[in-house]
């Protein structure tokens, strides 16, 4: 029995699960500014750049 193949099998997934952990650490340090960022995106409009978010009309200026 060779155990390149099991010995091969176990770093690989080793690796697997210590690139997850590291994928899962770092999106959760960066969750409260992600929610902050959604907020303010939401609160402005989702970025409308037509003005309709802040109460004017949106056709206004297509004349």
């Amino acid at each position: 029995m060779s155990w390149d193949a099991p010995t091969m099998l176990a770093l690989g997934l080793i690796g697997f699960l210590a690139l997850l952990v590291t994928l899962i650490t770092s999106l959760l340090k960066q969750l409260p500014e992600l929610v902050a960022a959604w907020r303010s995106l939401a609160t402005r409009g989702a970025g409308c750049a037509c003005g309709a978010a802040e109460g004017e009309d949106a056709d206004a200026g297509r004349e």
